[in-house]
């Protein structure tokens, strides 16, 4: 199962909704389907689950019994045909289907009833859940962070997108192939509005997965550091180990004090090695300052060498 299905599977699920969030969950599911106007209503979609719970609201709160239709390519057709169940179910969400411009009635998201404060929320969000049900998407988070309403209608579209903002969730507004795009990308925004919707399980999945993500970017970070650092370690090593041949080559590996001759000898043998690591194989262990001191009396001693390779040297030199 997609992770798009998922989510959809877990906003199906609709038994303990109260009547007003089922009201305006049923009007989302409607007004965002193929079409809701006086010319027919419906919803075509690849999953079962949808299909099935848009035919249950709409019953529900309308009484109309819609058909209900599978493709041989799978996909679920669930429409109102007679003008009388159209104009029974228009009626129920009040409107006549005739409008020049689609837009959400917010009328349909507060049940009188009760309190503006308590219940926006909780209605507004069983839209969000129906509307997305019906033209929503959503990417699998391990892959990237992308959330989506293809809507008809631009003025439908914006109206979501005003109300997705009220939110506080960075909803943006698309042209795709002359279809109007309502879409999220940043991942809080789309884990806030999965828990809004009622997907807490698909929210926390994304956390989760979030969380996986940065460990393991740390962790590559932290890996490519040490690989950096290793490679630096290595290239520093041969080109001490080349200049302390240059001096044994040159015949004056004796001028250096026992001090170093012990040092380079050693160094020769551990080419692999780190400063530290280098560092403790003396007795008494050396400093990191200590090792890189003696390296560049080494590096300086085996300059000269090379500089005074051509010439006769007239005078022992007795380096450390």
């Amino acid at each position: 199962m997609s992770f798009s299905l998922s989510v959809k599977d877990e906003l199906s699920k609709i038994e303990n909704l109260p009547p007003c969030c089922r009201h305006a969950m049923a009007y989302g599911m409607l007004l965002f389907g193929r079409e809701f106007s006086s010319g027919g209503i419906s919803i075509m979609t690849d999953h079962e689950i949808v299909a099935k719970t848009y035919a249950a609201l709409l019953e529900e709160e309308t009484g109309v019994k819609a058909d209900f239709s599978v493709s041989e390519a799978g996909k679920y057709t669930v429409c109102v045909k007679k003008r009388k169940e159209i104009e029974t179910v228009l009626s129920a969400f009040s409107t006549s289907g005739n409008e020049s411009f689609t837009r959400i009635n917010r009328g349909n998201l507060l049940n009188e009833s009760d309190s503006e404060s308590e219940i926006l929320n909780c209605c507004n969000a069983s839209f969000f859940k129906g509307a997305f049900l019906s033209c929503g998407t959503v990417s699998d988070p391990n892959k990237s962070y992308h959330l989506e309403f293809v809507v008809p209608f631009r003025t439908l579209s914006l109206d979501l997108m005003k109300m997705l903002s009220e939110y506080g969730l960075k909803a943006k507004h698309m042209v795709r192939r002359y279809v109007n795009i309502i879409y999220i990308k940043d991942s809080e925004s789309i884990e806030d509005l999965l828990n809004i919707m009622g997907a807490q399980t698909a929210a926390f999945e994304i956390m989760n997965i979030k969380i996986y993500k940065d460990f393991r970017n740390v962790s590559n970070r932290r890996a490519n550091f040490d690989s950096a650092n290793l490679a630096r370690t290595a290239v520093a090593a041969v080109a001490q180990v080349e200049q302390i041949q240059k001096i044994i080559d040159s015949g004056r590996f004796t001028e250096l004090s026992q001090e170093l001759q012990q040092f380079a000898s050693l160094r020769i043998e551990n080419p692999d090695a780190s400063l530290r690591e280098f560092g403790e194989m003396f007795s008494p262990p050396l400093s990191r300052s200590a090792v890189n001191h003696r390296i560049k009396k080494l590096l300086s001693f085996a300059k000269t060498c090379e500089e005074e390779t051509q010439k006769t040297p007239t005078e022992d030199q007795n380096i450390g």
